[in-house]
């Protein structure tokens, strides 16, 4: 069943009816009251006088260090000592894959950028060594290969050790800047204000389907397609905010980068064009 949302009394931001404390603002919210009852007006006068009211509760004021805490649990990746190292990774692959909502919806927002740069390198490098696999397989089934087949697994995962020596370092690099471009179109949207690292774990924790290499033929393509889905509903879980604003967040990037390849093109052509006049004349 899905979990219903609504927006928070003070602010108006998109809250789940887990919530005990706003994520945004911080109003802590009535444990086990719906969000019709926090709108509700006050009980009459008469009904309050047969019993004393209440304290009214002290005002949050100031950061609380335990806000982002609120309603989340780190994943198994990240308490693999209690796990153990591979069932955690196996237990992270599998919610985060199979079941996204739930897994994203508890990623707490603020817990380091360690665990899942950690886990999406190993994902991607598990992916990249399937990849050349295939890869080797289908040169060997179709004949194309000029050496044996172990002399070319061999020399490939050689190759394949000095490539990664190089491509992981670009990897990190490109994975930091795409999430900063990510965070930038849900800041303009309002979406964003859990913070970059909200936004780079939940990317980072997205790219699961990676390992689905394994597979032959279709597995490239799943990778791709399932990946794309979950980065959406990463960072839209991760960054508590709705499926208007997480589509506009995403749609941002996008067509700055299309306008400024159609500039760029419209430029290029504006330049042919003059040099052509010129050698004309």
């Amino acid at each position: 069943m899905k979990e219903e949302s609504s927006n928070c009394p003070r602010c108006s931001a998109p809250l789940l009816a887990s919530d005990e404390v706003c994520p945004f603002c911080r109003y802590p919210l009535t444990a086990g009251a719906s969000f019709e009852d926090a709108a509700a007006p006050p009980p009459p006068l008469e009904a309050s006088l047969l019993e004393p009211a209440p304290a009214p509760e002290p005002a949050v004021v100031g950061p609380a260090p335990d806000v982002a805490a609120v309603a989340t649990e780190p994943p198994p990746w990240e308490r693999w000592r209690q796990f153990g190292f591979f069932t955690a990774l196996w237990l992270t692959w599998r919610e985060s894959v199979f079941r996204p909502v739930e897994f994203f919806r508890r990623l707490p927002p603020a817990a380091g950028y360690g665990p899942p740069l950690g886990f999406t390198l190993i994902v991607t490098v598990f992916g990249l060594f399937f990849s050349f696999y295939w890869s080797t397989m289908e040169g060997a089934v179709s004949g194309t290969l000029e050496r044996g087949l172990a002399v070319e697994l061999v020399g490939g995962v050689v190759a394949l050790v000095f490539t990664l020596a190089l491509v992981i370092p670009l990897y990190v690099g490109l994975l930091f800047a795409s999430v900063a471009i990510i965070h930038v179109g849900f800041l303009i949207v309002g979406a964003g204000r859990r913070g970059y690292e909200a936004t780079f774990r939940a990317v980072a924790y997205a790219s699961s389907p990676v390992a689905f290499a394994v597979f032959p033929f279709f597995g490239p393509l799943l990778s791709l397609a399932w990946g794309m889905v979950l980065i959406y509903i990463g960072v839209r879980e991760v960054q508590r905010t709705t499926n208007g604003r997480a589509t506009l967040g995403f749609l941002i990037p996008f067509l700055a980068v299309l306008a400024l390849v159609i500039l760029l093109g419209l430029l290029l052509a504006l330049a042919l064009g003059s040099l052509g006049l010129e050698r004309a004349a």
